[in-house]
């Protein structure tokens, strides 16, 4: 939660003046038991309800309507060594009448149109994976990532008119942590009213692959498929809030010369009356079409449940359940179910 004012220790030299920010960020860690087949495994883990983070954002009133803004926000990881800390987002920019732009490393239009999710994305992803399938890119093995930032890239926003924004987003580079992967460019469409919100995005980007469903989630290993041109994402996230619970639809599409991913995705939150619980639940159905091969073709049914307590508005003990059953999902005739039961603690600040 972005609650906490702090001074910077940055003077102006010639107004005195401090420059205000705002610190925000979050600690998450949770027991998580994982089943596949006769394998069993039993592990500590962050990021099972939320990112650990730090991040700074600060804005500045330019006057005319205008407001100057910027963040940084760096990922903190749970274990040592690589990936213990790397840069979530980096960007500076500018807001008015005319719209909103920003420049810098940003999640990717495509990744913020799922965040309706009310199971909340980055659960892990053992009862959404179709839906983390559309996000995933790379070559395979360790380096492997969702396609959910870009460096480099530039985006605008339109102002709202009755209701509908326009958004353009482009990128030099790629998506992954370490390599430039190519460009990545995207156009979206969103519309707001009352309690009903509409996204559609259609994102192009060359020079990466796309994630069949995972083989083992044990082991974490995807099989990957670079393809001879462009990959296109689009996704089409529409939500409800009928104030007593909130209903999400998402139906996202990843595809290229020699795969495509589509999965269409359900879910539903809500508070319990007279208590500081609430409950979510999601289901989803996907498929993978092998273009060159039928053989591999493959298909995963999913299912979460949620139940979060709030000790207070920052404080929260939560239990997930997931459940994924793929057949074909490693290019093989067979058919596995995996399932994860979490337990954790997390904290906002």
């Amino acid at each position: 939660m972005k609650k906490t004012l702090v001074a910077v220790a940055a003077v102006v030299a010639t107004t005195g003046a401090f420059a205000e920010a705002v610190i925000s960020g979050g600690v998450d860690y949770g027991y998580v038991k994982s089943t596949t087949g006769s394998t069993v495994s039993n592990i500590m883990a962050g990021d099972t309800n939320q990112f650990n983070n730090l991040a700074v954002s600060a804005s500045e009133d330019l006057g005319n309507g205008m407001m100057a803004k910027a963040k940084y926000d760096l990922g903190i990881g749970y274990t040592e060594g690589a990936g213990a800390g790397y840069t979530r987002e980096s960007w500076v920019g500018l807001s008015g009448p005319f719209g909103d732009l920003s420049l810098g490393r940003q999640y990717t239009p495509i990744f913020l149109a799922a965040t309706v999710d009310p199971i909340g994305l980055p659960a892990k992803s053992v009862g959404q994976e179709g839906l983390v399938a559309v996000f995933l890119t790379g070559t395979g093995g360790a380096g492997t990532t969702r396609d959910v930032r870009a460096n480099s890239s530039f985006s605008y926003t339109t102002p709202a008119f009755s209701g509908i924004k326009l958004n353009v987003f482009n990128a030099m580079s790629g998506v992954q942590n370490t390599a430039t992967v190519g460009y990545t460019s995207a156009y979206g469409v969103s519309y707001a009213a009352d309690a009903l919100s509409l996204n559609y995005v259609r994102q192009t980007t060359d020079l990466e692959g796309i994630s069949n469903f995972h083989a083992d989630n044990i082991a974490g290993t995807s099989t990957f498929n670079a393809g001879s041109g462009d990959t296109v994402r689009s996704m089409l996230a529409a939500s409800y809030d009928a104030g007593f619970a909130k209903f999400v639809f998402i139906n996202g599409e990843a595809s290229n010369s020699d795969l495509k991913v589509s999965t269409n995705y359900f879910a539903i939150g809500f508070p319990v009356p007279g208590t500081n619980l609430s409950l979510a639940a999601s289901v989803n159905s996907s498929t993978v079409t092998d273009e060159t091969t039928a053989a591999n073709d493959a298909t995963v049914t999913g299912a979460m449940l949620k139940a979060n307590y709030a000790f207070s508005k920052r404080t929260n003990v939560y239990m997930i359940y997931g459940q994924d059953k793929s057949n074909n999902g490693d290019g093989l005739d067979t058919a596995r179910t995996t399932t994860t039961t979490t337990f954790g603690l997390s904290h906002t600040f």
